[in-house]
């Protein structure tokens, strides 16, 4: 009996010794460097920091607590493959993306207690399936923020809002979505919606769902949707420029437009409609909403005196 449980026991530290021998070293399934299988914030950290790949694979939902993933140019474009789950913090921002980097997020929800996503200058932002939601602003660019071609982005700021940037470019057949209690979505210049780009912007509180302070350029087949669920207007635009077949669907407050337009010298058709009717400040222009794109005339009247000064929209 004594022998074979003395024998019993040898076997057993010869297993555990084989196991812990050079050749038999236990399987590390994470490798933050190289990007598989992302399981803690010091996992992430390392990948941004040092990553030897472009694409960085969550393997669980974590908190960075209060570090601040920060993106180089130098480091070039990174993609985070979210697989449905969280990525949350505390600090300034979660993510931070210097001037001129690129970032794509893929099937996940990027949660922060302040901005989620900080952009020190102009930057890319793109995926499929990407929820970026901030206590403060969802995402906030100080310089132009392009999305990228094919990309879905939903943002939301619960106490700002859903996107703001100095100027905003949704590269050809994107979505764009932001909502916030001081709008959903705001640009201090220009907005520019590829072909078959669409923006969304919504708020429940008593600022403008879409807050557009320059031209908001829209191609072929571009979609535009706003509403306003609480008083004031569902899109506040400097001015309008449409070519081709556009879809608008707006929807203002209780005391207040669909769409107010501060400068509108050219007649435009869009299918859609705008409730309450939209109000134009300057000028004689109209937008005229169809039910269906063949409604749309192949020459469009335009008001006395009107002279054609419009760059076509890029595509």
């Amino acid at each position: 009996m004594k022998r074979r449980i003395i024998t019993a026991i040898l076997a057993a530290m010869t297993l555990l010794l084989i196991g812990c021998s050079a050749n038999n070293e236990r399987i590390d399934l994470t490798d933050p460097l190289g990007g598989s299988s992302i399981l803690s914030a010091a996992d992430l950290e390392a990948f941004f920091k040092y990553g030897q790949n472009d694409t960085a694979v969550l393997a669980a939902s974590f908190s960075m607590e209060d570090t601040m993933l920060k993106l180089t140019a130098e480091r070039g474009p990174v993609t985070i493959e979210g697989n449905g789950y969280t990525l949350s913090g505390t600090g300034d921002c979660i993510i931070r993306l210097d001037e001129g980097c690129t970032l794509t997020l893929n099937d996940i929800t990027v949660h922060s207690g302040a901005t989620a996503i900080g952009c020190l200058g102009s930057a890319e932002i793109g995926g499929k399936n990407a929820s970026i939601i901030g206590v403060s602003d969802g995402i906030l660019c100080a310089d132009e923020l392009t999305v990228s071609e094919g990309s879905s982005l939903v943002c939301k700021g619960s106490n700002g809002r859903g996107v703001d940037a100095e100027e905003i470019r949704i590269r050809a057949g994107a979505s764009l979505s932001g909502e916030g209690v001081l709008g959903g979505v705001n640009s201090r210049s220009d907005i520019t919606l590829e072909k078959g780009a669409s923006l969304a912007a919504y708020t429940d509180e008593n600022y403008n769902a879409l807050k557009c302070d320059g031209q908001l350029s829209m191609a072929d087949g571009s979609a535009l949707t706003v509403e306003n669920r609480g008083r004031y207007h569902g899109a506040e635009i400097y001015e309008f420029a449409i070519e081709g077949a556009v879809s608008i669907n707006a929807a203002g407050g209780s005391e207040a437009t669909g769409l107010f337009i501060t400068e509108q010298h050219a007649n435009m058709y869009a299918v859609g409609s705008c409730k309450p009717e939209a109000r134009v400040e300057n000028g004689k222009g109209r937008i005229t909403f169809v039910d269906d794109a063949s409604k749309i005339p192949d020459e469009i009247p335009q008001p006395d005196g009107y002279v054609d000064e419009t760059d076509k929209i890029e595509e």
